[in-house]
């Protein structure tokens, strides 16, 4: 069990050097279903700003070649590192938190 604990530790605390690839491996080799859980929930949270990075990158690139409008594509390309950081802050409150609760037994 405390080997199931700390690959639960290590899969939140890849947020932070390996995103994606961390949790993917320890989801798809580990046999134990409590940390199976686990790195699939870091995996979904991990996919998500790496898919609002692209979704905005591609908003930004088909807005700016159709329009020509500087403008415009300065204040989406504003908005969107707006949200990219307030999602990214969220994520990473949220992650420390689990990696808390799972060190101390809450999870």
């Amino acid at each position: 069990m405390k080997n199931d604990k700390i690959l639960v530790i290590l899969s939140y605390a890849s947020h932070f050097f390996l995103p994606i690839i961390f949790p993917a491996i320890v989801w798809i080799f580990v046999k134990s279903e409590y940390v199976k859980k686990h790195a699939k929930t870091v995996l979904l949270v991990d996919l998500v700003p790496t898919v609002l990075n692209v979704l905005f990158l591609i908003i930004i690139g088909l807005y700016g070649f159709s329009t020509g409008d500087d403008s415009g594509t300065t204040f989406i390309a504003l908005f969107m590192i707006f949200v990219i950081v307030v999602v990214n802050v969220i994520i990473f409150i949220w992650i420390v938190v689990r990696i808390v609760k799972v060190a101390m037994n809450k999870i």
